[in-house]
Parts: structure tokens; C-alpha cells; sequence
């Protein structure tokens, strides 16, 4: 029984480094589509976010990542809150600061925050 636990343990880990990599891909889009402007997108992928956290927290306590995954997700994490960061800068942008960043959606101009 153990050698099937043993591997059994590295496609659970697997599985969950997946569903971390999967949220990071949510907050890419959610910015792509922050950056245009179509917050109704932005509301849809953060809904699906909350179940894939869901899933996530669940596969956590089943099989926690090893070792040699946590950095990736470490690496995951860090691009989730660097996303979100800019996203609530897009959505509660701070007056009197100019955002020179290009628009990914082709918009042109300069941004008044």
C-alpha cells in the first residue's frame, strides 16, 4: 500500500502545483481585461477564481506540494498578488498620478489616475 501512496503523492502535488499555475492564468486574463475596461470579464474570472481556490485549499489538505514545488509556487504567487496589485490600481486609481502605461487593448493616450 505504501508504494501506491508513494506514487500517488507526486500527481497530487502535481495536481495541485496545476490549480495554483490555473489562478495565475485567471489573474492574467483578469488584467488583460481590467486594462480594457471590461470589468464584467474581470467578475466572471474572479467567480471561477473562488472555485478553483476552493478546489485548491481542499487538494492542500490532501497532499501538501514537495519541497521542490514550493518555490514555483511561491514564483505563482507572487505574479497573483503583482496582478491584483495592478488591477486595483486600474480599478481605485490614486488621484493626481499619471499612468503612461500602453494599453494592451490598443487604446491610445495618456491615463489621468
Amino acid at each position: 500500500m505504501k508504494a501506491q501512496e508513494a506514487l500517488a503523492a507526486p500527481a497530487a502535488s502535481s495536481l495541485l502545483l496545476r490549480h495554483y499555475a490555473m489562478l495565475e492564468s485567471a489573474s492574467e486574463e483578469m488584467l488583460r481585461a481590467a486594462r480594457c475596461g471590461d470589468w464584467d470579464s474581470v467578475c466572471r474570472l474572479e467567480a471561477a477564481c473562488t472555485v478553483v481556490i476552493a478546489k485548491l485549499r481542499s487538494l492542500a489538505q490532501e497532499q501538501p506540494l514537495a519541497v521542490h514545488e514550493q518555490r514555483e509556487r511561491l514564483r505563482i504567487l507572487c505574479a497573483i498578488v503583482e496582478n491584483d496589485a495592478a488591477i486595483r490600481r486600474i480599478a481605485q486609481p490614486v488621484p493626481g498620478v499619471i499612468d503612461f502605461a500602453p494599453r494592451a487593448c490598443g487604446a491610445a493616450g495618456v491615463t489621468l489616475h
